[in-house]
Parts: C-alpha cells; structure tokens; sequence
C-alpha cells in the first residue's frame, strides 16, 4: 500500500457517504387525486374522496436498477476502506500504527497527530517516521 492509496481513505468515507445520501434521494413520486364513490350502505350517498399514492410512470425498474448500481458502487468503497483499515491495523509496530490511525483514518493534519502522540513529538517527526515506514514496504 502506498501513500496515495492510504489518502484515498478520506475521500472514499465522504463518497460512500454521498452515494448513500443520493440511494436516500431516490423517491417515488407522491400523487393525490379525487375519485368518486358512495356510501357502502343505503341510500349510496356519493361523495369525493381524497386518494394519495405512488405514481410509478414506468420508472419503477429504472429507480431499481439505478438503486442497485449505487449500492454496489457503495459496497465496493467499503470493502476498499476495509482493505486500509487492515493494512494500518496490520503495521507491527506501535507508534507508525498509531501515526496512520490519526492520519488516514481520523483524518488529522500532521500537525495534530504530533500532538495526539505528544513524548516531544513535532509534526516533521511523525511525517518522516511515516515517510520512512513507506519507504521500507
């Protein structure tokens, strides 16, 4: 894994979450209409009624297929976010895990993973043991 892969992992939470929002967006259009009807019993008074429903106009297979092509396109981002949180959760040793935990996964400026680690550590620290560790696999 390199380091352009590990920067993905941002953007591909923020895609998942604006695939989701659009598979959530998918609606049907809500018709009301006025029908005619009567009484079930004597005198079979008529009288308006108020229906509501979803009007589908052949678009129902179409909204369908598009839904599952968004959900797949979802399911693939999450297994890709799944593979990076693997390979970071994978790193043998301590410290370098913690460093891309709080990079890629919490999504911290180096600035702020320097002080997450805190032990006199600098922002030009973390990134060169973070360089270094990409360096060596």
């Amino acid at each position: 894994m390199d380091k352009e892969q590990l920067s993905e992992l941002k953007y591909l939470k923020s895609e998942i979450e604006i695939l989701k929002k659009q598979i959530e967006d998918i609606t049907y259009t809500i018709t009301t209409d006025s029908v005619k009807g009567s009484t079930p019993y004597f005198p079979y008074i008529e009288s308006n009624f108020l229906i509501t429903g979803v009007d589908y106009q052949g678009y129902d297979n179409k909204l369908n297929r598009l839904q599952g092509k968004l959900n797949r396109r979802v399911e693939e981002l999450i297994d890709l976010v799944e593979e990076t949180n693997d390979y970071i959760n994978n790193i043998g040793d301590s410290l370098v895990r913690q460093i891309f935990t709080l990079r890629y996964i919490n999504g911290l400026e180096w600035k702020q993973v320097a002080a997450s680690i805190g032990g006199n550590n600098t922002a030009d620290s973390v990134r060169m043991i973070h360089n270094r560790f990409l360096g060596n696999s």
